[in-house]
């Protein structure tokens, strides 16, 4: 177990031009995410095995809605075709709905040492880190459930060409979110010395759930979903693919995002740029 405290300075990149310097960053961020996208691709039949096991669980839930819509009249509440849009979006774009980086791990595994050194911020380096994964996930899994939907009987269009406008920045907004969730667990992992696998589980357990990602708001039972609509947990998840599905008012739940992009990205930039002097990796 070892501690380190790191001057804000490192965190910066080197003083150059603006035009050089910003051309220079620009090639460090495209290597790394190279280097990640390159990684990730490579990992081959693990690759394909986590892809089929998304893909299945997928299907069952398409299953599921079918069964619940067959045995119960909910006319009232959403209709079967939407759902299964809802939750065939859901699956595809998942990773991007649940963003999170790898600085939690890094945090633990002491790496973060070697992040701090690097010729780029700490936060541009996870974020790359974190796009160049997504890339072989975006062409080998996003993309072909998108095109398989017919044959599983599904509607994967947007509800119309503005719902599938606003659907861009509206999942930009989510990703958004979802780092600046990531980076206060990050620093609430430092404040108090939980493991990373703490901060897993929390997220997990609210993230998967409460934010729409697998169960539409509109089911949840006691209002659940009328209070959560309200809470950047909602605006993670449901918000774009309610607006994919045109289930509510896409310009309202845009507003809603940003709003929560602004407090939250300002809160945890805030709170990490005090965490991140008091840094302890664990491991070596």
């Amino acid at each position: 177990m070892f501690g380190f405290k790191v001057e804000a300075l490192l965190d910066s990149p080197p003083l150059t031009p603006a035009p050089m310097g910003t051309m220079r960053s620009l090639h460090r961020y495209r290597e790394t995410v190279w280097l990640a996208s390159s990684g990730a691709a490579g990992e081959g039949f693990y690759t394909f095995l986590r892809y089929m096991i998304r893909f299945v669980r997928l299907l069952v839930l398409l299953a599921v809605w079918q069964v619940v819509f067959d045995s119960r009249d909910l006319a009232g509440v959403a209709v079967l075709g939407t759902v299964q849009t809802y939750t065939l979006v859901a699956g595809a774009f998942g990773t991007f709905l649940d963003a999170r980086t790898d600085l939690g791990e890094a945090i633990w595994d002491g790496r973060i040492a070697t992040w701090f050194v690097a010729p780029v911020p700490v936060l541009g380096h996870a974020i790359a880190v974190m796009i160049g994964r997504w890339v072989p996930v975006f062409g080998g899994f996003t993309v072909p459930v998108l095109l398989a939907a017919p044959l599983l009987g599904v509607d994967a269009r947007p509800a119309s060409l503005l719902a599938g406008m606003l659907f861009v920045p509206s999942l930009a907004c989510s990703v958004s979110i979802g780092l600046a969730a990531d980076l206060l667990l990050a620093s609430l992992m430092v404040a108090t010395g939980w493991s990373v696998w703490d901060m897993q589980r929390l997220r997990t357990a609210f993230g998967t759930l409460l934010t729409g990602a697998v169960i539409p708001l509109a089911f949840f039972p006691w209002g659940l979903g009328g209070a959560l609509a309200w809470t950047p947990l909602a605006a993670m998840a449901s918000a774009p693919l309610q607006i994919y599905t045109g289930d509510g008012n896409a310009w309202n739940l845009v507003a809603g995002q940003i709003v929560w992009v602004v407090l939250m990205g300002g809160a945890s930039l805030a709170i990490w740029s005090r965490m991140r002097e008091r840094l302890i990796g664990y491991g070596g």
